[in-house]
């Protein structure tokens, strides 16, 4: 299951970022790195992208950065 599969208010832990580049970077520098818990808080208005939680972090990401993030549970 990836991030971007994660219903509103659900949580996973993660399981790998499988990212490369600049958002790869980002997403390691914000804590979100395997083993972090992160929750799916909503969704845009078009559905176009999702709000994750990890931590005291808040990060709104496009679909194709969501389905890079490897999640269980």
């Amino acid at each position: 299951m990836n991030a971007w599969q994660l219903e509103r208010g659900r949580c996973a832990v993660i399981k790998d970022v499988r990212l490369s580049g600049s958002a790869a970077a980002r997403l390691h520098s914000l804590g979100f790195v395997r083993g972090q818990k992160v929750t799916a808080a909503g969704r845009s208005l078009l559905d176009g992208s999702v709000l994750l939680t990890c931590g005291a972090v808040r990060l709104a990401v496009r679909r194709s950065v969501a389905e890079g993030i490897e999640v269980e549970g």
